[in-house]
């Protein structure tokens, strides 16, 4: 981008700044003010976090059932048969206590079975 689009890209006010910014114009900010004993004096309205904490109170639900899209219906059909077999099970010795107990097949793996009370021994 060429300074000459640069500058067509800027508003009036953006113009103004710049060309008081590259002629060396000092633009004076407004200082608190700072008594002899070096205590600032902050302006009256207090900030966000300093105002007094106030409970969250719930208001009354104002939502209401119009009843929208009512000429719509669930078509009629039968359900889809549940085809899944039994889960296989398998009986185990707990490594660490002896009992015995049937477990998901698929959850046994390994030499050494823990049951669930002694999985964190």
């Amino acid at each position: 981008m060429s300074m000459d689009e640069f500058v067509n890209t800027l508003s009036d006010e953006q113009k103004q700044a710049l060309i008081k910014a590259l002629s060396g114009q000092v633009v004076e900010e407004e200082e608190e003010e700072v008594s002899e004993d070096f205590t600032m004096n902050k302006p009256s309205g207090k900030i966000q976090s300093q105002r007094r904490r106030e409970s969250v109170r719930a208001k009354e639900n104002s939502w209401t059932d119009t009843g929208e899209h009512r000429d719509v219906e669930t078509p009629e059909k039968a359900q889809t048969p549940r085809n899944r077999p039994k889960p296989k099970k398998k009986q185990v010795k707990c490594h660490a206590c002896g009992k015995t107990s049937t477990v998901n097949a698929s959850l046994v793996y390994g030499e050494y079975y823990r049951c669930d009370r002694c999985t964190g021994r």
